[in-house]
This record gives C-alpha cells, sequence and structure tokens, in this order.
C-alpha cells in the first residue's frame, strides 16, 4: 500500500509510530511548522498537502489542540473527509468479532474492544476498556486506562480521561469532558468538563 501520512505531529503521533502495524508504512507528518522530536519527514502544511497528495492515504494524529478539547482535531476530520483514511490497531490490542470500529480510528496497545461500536476517528488509548453493548460517537477520546461499562452511549466530540469510569448503561453528551480518574455513575446531559468521585460539572479555567 501507499505510505500513509500523519495529520499532526507530537505525542500521539509517536505513540501511533509506536504501535504501527506492520502491513502499514508512514512517508511523514503535516503540521503548521516542522516539530522538534518527530522523527519523521515534514511533508509541510495542511493547505500544502491536500494540493499535492490527494490520493494519499492519512491518519489524523493530533488530538487536541490550546483549546483543550477535540474541536481542532474536529476541524482537521472536516478538512480532510475526502482524503482516503486508514484506521490502526495495535497488534495487542483485543478486539472481539462483534465490535464495530470506525473509519479513521486508533486502538492502542492494550486496549479492549469487547462488542462495542467505535465511531469514527475515534481514539482508545492504552489499556483502555470499553465493554459489551458501548456506543461511542465520533471523534471521542478515551484515555489510557478508562472503563466504559456496558451499554453506555458516549456522545461525539468527547474527552473520557486516563483512569476514568463510565458507569453501564451511561448516556454522555456531545462535547463533554470527564476529567482524569473521575467516576460517571448519571447521566451527563449539559456538555461541561467533569471531574471527582462522582462526576461533578465544574466552570473551565
Amino acid at each position: 500500500m501507499t505510505p500513509l501520512a500523519l495529520i499532526g505531529g507530537g505525542g500521539h503521533a509517536l505513540s501511533l509510530l509506536e504501535m504501527m502495524p506492520e502491513n502499514m508504512a508512514v512517508c511523514g507528518y503535516v503540521d503548521h511548522m516542522p516539530v522538534e522530536g518527530m522523527s519523521l519527514t515534514w511533508l509541510g502544511t495542511d493547505e500544502k498537502f491536500l494540493s499535492e497528495n490527494a490520493d494519499c492515504p492519512i491518519h489524523i494524529s493530533l488530538v487536541w489542540g490550546s483549546e483543550g478539547d477535540m474541536s481542532l482535531r474536529r476541524k482537521l476530520i472536516e478538512r480532510y473527509r475526502s482524503q482516503p483514511t486508514e484506521t490502526l490497531v495495535a497488534s495487542t490490542a483485543v478486539v472481539t468479532p462483534h465490535s464495530h470500529i470506525g473509519l479513521g480510528c486508533a486502538i492502542m496497545h492494550r486496549a479492549v474492544i469487547n462488542g462495542a461500536s467505535i465511531g469514527d476517528y475515534s481514539i482508545v488509548n492504552t489499556g483502555a476498556i470499553i465493554e459489551h453493548g458501548v456506543t461511542l460517537g465520533e471523534n471521542v477520546f478515551v484515555g489510557p486506562g478508562a472503563v466504559i461499562c456496558g451499554n453506555a452511549v458516549i456522545g461525539n466530540d468527547c474527552i473520557i480521561g486516563a483512569g476514568a469510569i463510565i458507569k453501564n448503561g451511561i448516556s454522555i453528551v456531545t462535547g463533554t469532558i470527564i476529567g482524569l480518574g473521575a467516576a460517571v455513575i448519571s447521566d451527563i446531559a449539559v456538555p461541561g468538563v467533569y471531574s471527582g468521585i462522582p462526576a461533578r460539572k465544574h466552570n473551565r479555567k
């Protein structure tokens, strides 16, 4: 296959290089400028890349920008929707036969997808567990070690922080951020930042 380009340089791009399936190769990365510490070739800005590489497969490797939410990644998704897009699944991840993994997802090392549906462009990070009947929306980030219990529904553009636990059957509205180690035990119908045990909404600083 044609080597794919990573859209965004930084920590998640480096993690992707550590889990890249054997049948995948990377030709470089796209960012607004070269990123210090990246071992890949800089392929230029979004505008330059899209004007010169209409058929090149990509994977969006930027997670979030200075806003601390999924809005910048969402903008990249919309910008690159017409580009061929690859899903990446680490060799140590467990994805059961009745699971569904969407377009452009990243399922990292030791993640478990157990009869769940993962929406397009979502990230399930190292050691996270997504249980039976769970539905993740599009562009959801699930942090390392997070656990989403059975039949929970997570809306688009959400962040589930590292080590967070989502109770079975819970519904979380689009655009919500769940903090590190939080425990969500009731539905979240108003977007915002939720943290603590049990998780409660608080004002962002």
